[in-house]
């Protein structure tokens, strides 16, 4: 492991307990990724690094889904100067606006994630690139836990870490009879703490977070 990834892994804090993942599966991680994104210049140099790896598949387009997802997405598009979407979660679908679906068609796209884990928001926000006419060429992620999704194209990654992921009747944790706590409380915020200026939010981004009833739950 580099240097510098050894620097991204410090920005997540991580638990261990039995954890229910929105993929469905379980396991016994769970990183608090919205801390990624307390202090952008912090985060800056990882997403250079991550848009280096993918700039050599001679992309026109990156999508990445809400939430975490589509902040890096956006921000590894800035770095490349291309095209920019997301998708969303909807009744079960990861779905790519319409209006923003004009962007992918016939273009090759990469799907962005912070982190990917079981690949569910991933494959379903390819699904959703495909459906829009683009061609899926690549899939990068900040972070990979356990074996990179196997979807028929790279995975770019800066930093990898094992994990254990189990379906429900293969969980021995819940053989075991330990409570899954599915999302984990969120901790307090330190006194420190300060959140970047609203106006450094996309306006496209704050409007689909601004419709969205509960965030979704990233370790997928």
């Amino acid at each position: 492991m580099t240097t510098g990834s050894s620097d991204l892994l410090d920005l997540v804090p991580a638990r261990r307990g039995h954890f229910a993942y929105e993929s469905g599966h379980h396991g016994d991680l769970w990183l608090d990724l919205d801390t990624l994104f307390v202090r952008p210049r912090r985060l800056q140099p990882h997403v250079a690094e991550l848009a280096s790896q993918l700039a050599r598949h001679g992309l026109d387009a990156v999508c990445g889904p809400l939430v975490g997802g589509a902040f890096v997405a956006q921000a590894v598009a800035a770095q490349l100067d291309v095209a920019f979407c997301y998708s969303s979660l909807l009744r079960g679908s990861y779905r790519v606006p319409t209006a923003l679906g004009s962007a992918l068609a016939g273009r090759r796209v990469a799907v962005v994630d912070d982190v990917i884990n079981a690949g569910s928001a991933v494959l379903g926000t390819a699904a959703a690139v495909r459906e829009a006419g683009g061609h899926l060429s690549v899939f990068g992620a900040l972070l990979v836990l356990g074996a990179p999704v196997d979807a028929g194209v790279p995975v770019e990654h800066l930093a990898a870490l094992p994990n254990a992921l189990w379906t429900i009747a293969d969980c021995p944790l819940c053989r075991a009879g330990t409570p899954s706590t599915g999302r984990p409380p969120e901790p307090a915020a330190p006194a420190a703490a300060t959140l970047s200026p609203p106006a450094l939010v996309p306006r496209v981004l704050r409007a689909a977070l601004a419709q969205s009833a509960e965030r979704f739950t990233r370790n997928e």
